[in-house]
């Protein structure tokens, strides 16, 4: 199809086909808490609290004194020293939650919810962005691909010995290493699309079996206009929040995705994938028409775990956070993860929120100054 092959989509340029970069070490996923947190969590300065859930930031006015917490049945907390600083690193989804159940937020949304306005900050939990996407399934015409299948325990077999003595072979796989980045139209002036190709079927983010021997592409917008936002169902702090994402909301993001379907489709169509595929098994022949792939697309596009942009870092007095990732109009308390994009990024978010921390850190130890807010 003439897209270009790339080697490396962090060097100079994002565009073509290839294997992605992956947190990986030693055939294992390596998590942002292997990575940072095990080598570190012997330290007197630091105390790891797990199975617990944070309720609200602790406020003495506009100053944050420290955070409540529960764990088990049990509310417990935590009360700063002087000078120290409350980091909330709660997501996209919990970091907005938390301010408000705090008191932080659009008056309207706190006073019907009944809790006490400490800060009018109206854009927390707003401009929820995420990445949008929809997947082709083949079955293949052999046993090449990773199967759920009786006929593949022989090979599974083979690959847990591996894996166990050797740390190789298809289980050290995160099984979307494939894939990359793609205009979806001429016009555009940068890749807006992103694929990622797995050798397997992949039904439900997993949750549910696909039995037999198929491959599956995932086709993803990257640059949505829609915006959705994250709100209060209730001032329990153990209720879940209101997500409502906004997926499709602007109109021209179903027109991007149904041009990015079929360029999927004319990958998995073109030869060199067509010589390993029986049928299209999903959404199937039947689906041709613009009207039929936007059905198609409405009733099974899904989030593919990327939302940010609920508390949003910038220069302009309405941000949530300013370019030290300080809460606008309190002290002693920073948000730093992905909840603070000013926009979407145009690909994985993992690596961004790191650097985003990497980035907190530095500033906190007086290492450097601020985040471009503009950067993004």
């Amino acid at each position: 199809l003439q897209f270009p092959v790339n080697p490396d989509f962090n060097a100079d340029s994002q565009e073509g086909i290839g294997y992605y970069q992956v947190t990986q070490r030693d055939g294992r996923r390596w998590s942002s808490a292997q990575a940072f947190l095990r080598q570190v969590e012997g330290r007197a300065n630091l105390h790891i609290i797990t199975d617990a859930r944070a309720e609200r930031v602790l406020m003495n006015g506009k100053s944050t004194v420290g955070v409540a917490f529960r764990q088990g049945r049990e509310s417990k907390k935590l009360k700063l020293k002087p000078g120290g600083e409350v980091l909330l690193s709660g997501g996209t989804v919990n970091s907005p939650q938390l301010l408000m159940l705090s008191g932080i937020g659009d008056r309207a949304v706190l006073r019907h919810n009944g809790i006490p306005i400490v800060h009018d900050l109206p854009e927390v939990g707003q401009n929820m962005a995420d990445h949008l996407d929809v997947t082709i399934m083949n079955a293949a015409n052999s046993r090449k691909p990773i199967g759920v299948a009786a006929s593949f325990i022989p090979r599974a077999l083979g690959g847990l010995w591996s894996y166990i003595f050797s740390r190789r072979g298809f289980l050290t796989s995160n099984v979307a290493e494939a894939g990359g980045f793609v205009q979806s139209s001429p016009d555009r002036d940068r890749p807006n699309v992103q694929f990622h190709f797995l050798p397997t079927y992949l039904k439900d983010h997993g949750r549910k079996l696909a039995f037999g021997y198929g491959y599956t592409l995932h086709i993803c917008d990257l640059l949505p206009k829609s915006r959705g936002y994250i709100s209060l169902k209730s001032s329990d702090p153990m209720a879940d929040p209101l997500i409502q994402p906004g997926y499709l909301a602007d109109p021209d993001d179903l027109k991007t995705i149904i041009a990015a379907f079929k360029i999927g489709r004319r990958i998995l169509d073109a030869p060199a994938m067509a010589a390993h595929s029986a049928a299209e098994v999903h959404p199937g022949p039947s689906v041709q028409t613009d009207d039929e792939i936007a059905a198609f697309i409405r009733d099974t596009a899904e989030t593919i775990y990327h939302p940010t942009g609920t508390c949003r870092m910038g220069a302009d007095a309405e941000s949530v956070v300013d370019a030290s990732l300080r809460v606008r109009g309190i002290s002693g308390l920073r948000v730093v993860d992905a909840s603070i994009m000013p926009s979407l990024v145009a690909g994985n978010t993992n690596a961004p929120t790191m650097m985003i921390a990497e980035n907190a850190a530095d500033m906190i130890l007086g290492k450097v100054g601020t985040l471009d807010a503009n950067a993004a």
